[in-house]
């Protein structure tokens, strides 16, 4: 496995173009979510002074590596591998880092479905760089990104858990994506929520509708 030393310029185009050939590939939510992911990464980059089109096309190519079908754990080095090998290095490390707010892979939902190679180079990889803004615009935006539009971190957070269930570090993971809400808050003098004005006052509503949607109560 190569890390690569190419790197090109993608557009918002070509990035787009990716999703939609990812989406006819493997349908689902998670296209939505990353063009949600997307819109919420921009925006904070913007008032944090940063490459809007990097932040959208990172956000937007986040879980590219789905586009191989249903996996777990390994979409994330699926998506690595598939940007580098078209030549976007610097995309492709928010498919790694993403997922990953503690820079261990044990901190991670879902099926462990990387070979032990790929885990190995997975870690060493994280462990081998510092997160920048980037990162963490993208990593805010995955866990306030529904398929169905902007939430708050906590709804996020709820929704993992209910489909995931709870594990030995979820109390651990939760602190580490609170911690980067007050990081990134303080960067911005205010709440994240001003910048997103549709997470309105009936947010609690939705939260507790889709609660009972999941449980089948109603």
């Amino acid at each position: 496995m190569q890390r690569g030393n190419n790197s090109m310029k993608l557009t918002r185009e070509e990035a787009h173009n990716l999703l939609n050939e990812a989406a006819i590939m493997n349908p689902g939510k998670w296209v939505s979510h990353s063009e949600v992911v997307a819109n919420i990464a921009e925006r904070l980059a913007d008032k944090l002074g940063l490459d809007k089109d990097k932040a959208y096309i990172s956000g937007l190519l986040h879980d590219i590596g789905r586009r191989n079908g249903v996996t777990g754990n390994r979409h994330i080095i699926d998506g690595y591998t598939f940007l580098t090998e078209l030549g976007h290095k610097d995309i492709a490390r928010y498919c790694l880092t993403h997922s990953y707010f503690i820079k261990d892979l044990k901190y991670a939902y879902g099926k462990n479905d990387m070979t032990d190679e790929e885990r190995k180079f997975t870690q060493d990889y994280l462990n081998n760089i510092e997160y920048d803004l980037y990162d963490k615009v993208v990593q805010l935006g995955d866990c306030m990104g529904l398929p169905e539009g902007i939430t708050i971190l906590e709804r996020r957070l709820m929704d993992v858990t209910l489909r995931y269930g709870v594990a030995d570090f979820t109390i651990e993971d939760w602190q580490a994506k609170l911690r980067l809400q007050a990081e990134i808050e303080k960067l911005l003098g205010h709440s994240i929520y001003k910048i997103f004005p549709e997470v309105g006052e009936d947010i609690s509503k939705q939260f507790i509708n889709d609660l009972l949607k999941f449980w089948q109560i109603t």
